[in-house]
């Protein structure tokens, strides 16, 4: 390389003096002017991903029908999108900043079964366990036809009917979110439908088959109470919150909403009704944390990548042994790979949330919704159905 390097040294000198000759021949002609300083091409603005346009069109359309707030918030290799719109409260009419906490609603259970699934990598509990083996006062509590174990509550496979469903028949719903109760008492709601169907579905739903049921999560709740002698709030700190700091990730208490929640509304009788902190999700370990989009995009990501329980109790957490629902997580087709994404959808009077990863912590998503006030569902709202949609597609394409 170096004797080729000289070589074409000396054929460049012996150019140039030939041209010095010629030039010097001809010195009575006018030289030529020098060329034009080339001018640097102009800078292009960066293209945004395609899954900007995505997002901001959804952002647009669901604010267009009366949502207060939207939070979202997309993290990826191709680049990262976030926002948030609206207002905090249509009392104040303070900006919604992306800051801002919001009511998870059921992504709860999925930072739960992080704290269940440590009590598994540390050998107090096994997964196939019967839960009357750590709560032996259940077997008169909720009238089980058989064992139940600690994994069928985690992926909603215990036929346990649902409380919520069954409160929400007997009950008014302003009275529902009114009144703070005990895992003893959400569980005795439950015990006066017979397992294996649902309040919901007549016909039923045989037991050991996939039912979701948040009856499921209070005993879970209940359980890492007693194992770890401390409430369900200070167990998902020192679980989940500390371990990637979460600064504004929490269990709700009886304390005021901070200043900087999102509020959500639903209509009831007519009148709206502000649904940010109701005494039922105190301490509520199937609907009750609050946190921000960016948190539970570190949520996602820390747990996949291991830091928060075992690499082998992740897999086993989204295995697809367990169809569409793993231990405390909801999967989903992930187009972009032969694997899943994962995380959790909250749908609960005033809100919808959405909190997915790919498997390979890539990409997250999170989305967050103070839905457009209207009067409360008992099935799932079809407008939390429309962000996973948006949420996925969003997903797939930022591969």
């Amino acid at each position: 390389m170096q004797t080729a390097f000289n070589s074409l040294i000396s054929i460049r000198f012996a150019i140039v003096a030939t041209v010095a000759i010629f030039l010097s021949a001809i010195g009575g002609c006018t030289a030529a002017p020098d060329p034009p300083d080339r001018q640097p091409p102009a800078e292009q603005a960066p293209t945004a991903p395609a899954f900007a346009s995505i997002l901001e069109k959804y952002t647009e359309d669901v604010v267009a029908l009366g949502a207060p707030s939207v939070h979202i918030q997309m993290n990826s290799r191709l680049g990262e999108w976030s926002k948030a719109v609206g207002v905090r409260s249509l009392e104040n009419q303070e900006p919604a900043q992306l800051t801002d906490q919001v009511h998870i609603g059921d992504v709860t259970m999925s930072m739960v079964a992080v704290s269940v699934l440590k009590l598994v990598d540390e050998g107090k509990v096994r997964l196939d366990d019967p839960i009357t083996q750590h709560l032996p006062e259940l077997g008169d509590l909720i009238n089980a036809p058989g064992a139940v174990s600690v994994r069928s509550l985690l992926n909603h496979r215990s036929g346990m009917p649902s409380y919520w469903e069954i409160l929400l028949k007997s009950t008014p719903m302003r009275e529902v979110l009114a009144k703070r109760m005990s895992y003893e008492e959400r569980l005795a709601v439950a015990a006066t439908v017979p397992w294996g169907t649902r309040a919901d579905t007549p016909a039923g739903q045989p037991v050991g088959e996939f039912s979701y049921s948040n009856s499921n999560y209070a005993v879970l709740g209940l359980l890492v109470e007693r194992l770890r002698g401390r409430g369900i709030g200070d167990v998902l700190a020192h679980d989940v919150a500390e371990p990637l700091g979460l600064q504004a990730t929490l269990m709700t208490g009886a304390e005021s909403a901070p200043q900087t929640m999102a509020h959500g509304y639903v209509l009831l009788g007519g009148e709206r009704v502000d649904t940010t902190l109701p005494a039922h999700d105190i301490g509520n370990a199937d609907s009750g944390v609050i946190s921000t989009v960016a948190d539970l995009n570190t949520f996602t990501a820390g747990l996949v990548q291991g830091k928060l329980v075992k690499a082998e109790t992740v897999k086993e957490m989204h295995s697809s042994k367990y169809g569409d629902y793993g231990l405390g997580l909801t999967l989903f087709k992930d187009a972009c790979s032969d694997n899943n994404y994962l995380g959790h959808v909250g749908d609960v009077p005033g809100y919808g949330t959405v909190a997915l990863t790919s498997a390979d912590g890539s990409r997250q998503v999170a989305m967050a919704v103070a839905l457009p006030p209207g009067s409360p569902r008992e099935e799932f709202d079809p407008r939390v159905n429309q962000m996973v949609d948006v949420a996925l597609e969003t997903l797939n394409t930022a591969c």
